[in-house]
C-alpha cells in the first residue's frame, strides 16, 4: 500500500525535485520529550543554511568517524546525543561542570566528545530508536536518518548555539504541525506523537518495536510536487 501527499516547496529542502542522484549521508536525530503538557523540543535553522533554511527541525546532524563506537545503533545514539548537546546544550546525563564553556569548546574542536562521556556515562538506551528516513532522489542533498525519542525533566534548559541553530522552543506536537515552517520528514514524525499524553507512555510504546525504513519517492509532475510514501 503506497500513500500520497502533495507537497509545497516549504515542505522540502532546498532545490529538491530534478537533482542528480547522490548517496544519502548517515544522520542521527533526537525527538526531546517533555511533560505536563506533552512537549517536544524544535530547533530553527539559519536561513542562510544549505538545507532546510529557517525550517524548524529536531536536533540532530551527519555521523562523525569519531562517533563510530562498533555497532550501527550505538554508532547513532553517540552521534544522536553529540549532536543534541551540540545544537541545544541539553546532556542526558549527569550535570557536566561548566557544560556551556564544554559545549563551545566542543564546536570548536578544542575537545573530544568522549572525554565529556569519560566525565558523564550516558545510559544510550534512553534513546529509544523510533524511525528511519531516507532523503528521496532529485533532493541535492540526501541523509539517511535515525530518529530517537527521549524524555527530560521540564526545568531542562535548551539553548540555541547560532551557528546553525538560532532558536529553540518547547511546543505541543500538534501546535508545531499548525505553526511551524517543517519539513516533510518532521511533520510525519510529529504526527506519530500524536494521541500521547505522556513522554513515558509514548516511549514505552517505541521501546523495542521494529523500525523500518521510510523511503520516499519524490514525483515532479505539472511543476506540482508529492511525495509517495510505499
Amino acid at each position: 500500500m503506497t500513500t500520497s501527499h502533495n507537497v509545497s516547496d516549504r515542505q522540502l529542502p532546498r532545490g529538491a525535485g530534478d537533482a542528480a542522484e547522490v548517496p544519502p549521508i548517515p544522520a542521527a536525530s533526537v525527538i526531546v520529550l517533555r511533560d505536563a503538557p506533552l512537549e517536544v523540543l524544535m530547533i530553527r535553522r539559519h536561513s542562510k543554511s544549505s538545507f532546510v533554511p529557517d525550517a524548524w527541525v529536531f536536533p540532530g546532524g551527519v555521523v562523525e568517524p569519531s562517533d563510530d563506537d562498533g555497532t550501527e545503533i550505538g554508532t547513532m545514539r553517540i552521534a544522536a546525543v553529540r549532536e543534541l548537546f551540540e545544537e541545544s546544550g541539553i546532556w542526558l546525563g549527569a550535570p557536566l561542570a561548566d557544560a556551556d564553556a564544554k559545549r563551545r569548546a566542543l564546536l570548536a574542536g578544542e575537545i573530544t566528545f568522549a572525554s565529556l562521556l569519560d566525565e558523564s556515562p550516558l545510559d544510550l538506551e534512553k534513546l529509544v530508536w523510533t524511525s528511519r528516513w531516507i532523503t528521496p532522489v532529485g533532493v541535492p542533498k540526501r541523509f539517511d536518518t535515525y530518529f530517537f525519542l527521549t524524555a527530560v525533566d521540564r526545568n531542562a534548559v535548551a539553548s540555541a548555539e547560532n551557528v546553525e541553530a538560532v532558536e529553540v522552543i518547547w511546543i505541543p506536537p500538534a501546535e508545531a504541525i499548525e505553526k511551524l515552517q517543517i519539513v516533510f520528514p518532521t511533520q510525519k514524525n510529529l504526527e506519530a506523537l500524536a494521541g500521547f499524553t505522556s513522554a513515558e507512555e509514548l516511549l514505552a510504546s517505541r521501546r523495542g518495536a521494529e523500525v523500518a525504513t521510510t523511503r520516499p519517492v519524490l514525483i515532479v509532475e505539472g511543476g506540482k510536487k508529492k511525495i509517495i510514501l510505499p
